[in-house]
């Protein structure tokens, strides 16, 4: 068992944890899952009832934010680095730079704009990580990887982007169905894989490949203790700090 010490407290990894990697699709991406990733992942959601949540602008996050404590991301960096080199060849001379927040999806599906309805990509550089750390218990969704069927695409590089964003968006403006969240039965969409919601499992993938969380279509607790709260990160190996 391991510590990392911060100047908002110290967190420890789970007692238990276990690391595997899955492939997703034809395109065989890398899934890592961690489960039992904290001891004690009831800190983190007593954290974020004490913290203070926001409407995030210039994203399509169909909820509310608020800033991770600083231990966490220590913490899990310093845990995964190995697993990380070698599920997505991060070289170990990389230096990990890290932004995160905390993540309550709030938002009814018929109040979502349609393009918070459809799988994305959230940059088209394979070499970023994507990491959701599920803080929440009760019946809620996981997250969902799906190929676009009109160009076969399972993730969105700097050389599919255009041919992808200018099919998509004709498929949004011809769209009728703007019912529901992305799922197993979509339109344009078909879900590939998904990472089950277990309470205190921690995900990670390329941030270029297509995926959604999979979210219920009524509004969702703004409490941290009772809604869909998960910890959201993003990660880039760079060669200085």
């Amino acid at each position: 068992m391991s510590s990392v010490a911060a100047t908002d407290g110290a967190l420890l990894i789970g007692r238990n944890i276990e690391v595997r990697l899955q492939q997703v699709g034809i395109e065989q991406q890398p899934l890592m899952i961690v489960d039992h990733m904290l001891d004690d992942p009831h800190a983190m959601i007593e954290a974020a009832r004490t913290t203070q949540f926001y409407v995030p602008e210039h994203t399509n996050y169909p909820g509310i934010n608020a800033r991770l404590p600083d231990a966490y991301y220590r913490t899990v960096i310093a845990t995964l680095r190995g697993p990380l080199e070698a599920a997505f060849g991060l070289s170990r001379s990389a230096h990990l730079k890290y932004f995160g927040f905390f993540a309550l999806a709030t938002t009814r599906s018929d109040a979502a704009r349609p393009i918070q309805k459809i799988p994305h990509h959230d940059s088209p550089d394979p070499g970023r990580l994507a990491m959701v750390h599920y803080l929440c218990q009760g019946a809620f969704g996981g997250t969902g990887f799906f190929r676009h069927k009109a160009t076969g695409f399972e993730s969105v590089d700097a050389t599919r982007r255009d041919a992808y964003v200018a099919a998509a968006s004709r498929e949004l403006a011809q769209s009728s169905d703007t019912a529901a969240y992305a799922g197993p039965v979509m339109a344009n969409y078909e879900m590939i894989g998904r990472a089950e919601m277990i309470f205190n499992r921690l995900i990670v993938y390329r941030s270029h490949v297509l995926h959604s969380a999979l979210l219920d279509d009524v509004a969702g607790s703004a409490d941290p203790a009772k809604g869909r709260l998960t910890a959201n990160g993003f990660l880039e190996a760079t060669t200085g700090p």
